[in-house]
């Protein structure tokens, strides 16, 4: 880090309790230890008008030419912490994105977020939008961040990948019905 780096924090840790007569002081940050980053997947988009014949979430993906998908299974924890950890996996994604190439992309990494349900608490603390059946919107949000909840899902062939991750009696009757539209592997 250059001086200048070091002098505007200096100036900070010295500066802030007093002009604020103590109502905020300045610490240094802990180190974040960011050894591995990585989203469960990406969604790469090469016909987004295709999609639009599709149930929800499928033409949700029609502006985006990627998205990063996180998969929850049933006894996975969907608490604050886990959504957290999702939102750092996706900027991790869009730091990533605006670095790889000439001119800087732009755009904003939209984070979809499939689980068998939707955690009350989430209600408590964001809006939510019903976008269709089993589909949220969550805002607020500079980017697209949909929470897809598997065990409202109707059951449609081509909601298979999102139905795996229902849990109780929607992963029963997922699987009843399934069987009769997939091989046994």
């Amino acid at each position: 880090m250059g001086q200048p780096d070091q002098f505007i924090k200096r100036t900070f840790a010295e500066e802030t309790e007093v002009i604020t007569r103590g109502a905020v002081e300045w610490h240094d940050p802990p180190e974040m230890g960011l050894i591995k980053v990585q989203g469960d997947g990406l969604l790469f988009v090469h016909r987004p008008g295709d999609l639009l014949t599709f149930c929800e979430p499928w033409p949700q993906a029609g502006g985006h030419d990627e998205i990063l998908i996180e998969l929850k299974m049933p006894g996975d924890h969907l608490d604050v912490l886990t959504v957290q950890r999702a939102l750092l996996r996706r900027q991790a994604r869009q730091v990533q994105r605006v670095e790889e190439r000439e001119p800087r992309w732009l755009g904003e990494e939209p984070l979809w977020l499939v689980a068998p349900h939707l955690p009350a608490w989430l209600g408590r603390v964001r809006e939510l939008r019903r976008v269709a059946e089993g589909c949220y919107g969550v805002a607020p949000s500079p980017f697209q961040f949909l929470w897809i909840a598997a065990n409202e899902l109707p059951l449609r062939d081509e909601l298979v990948p999102f139905l795996v991750a229902r849990s109780g009696r929607p992963l029963d009757e997922f699987a009843r019905w399934v069987a009769t539209r997939r091989r046994a592997d």
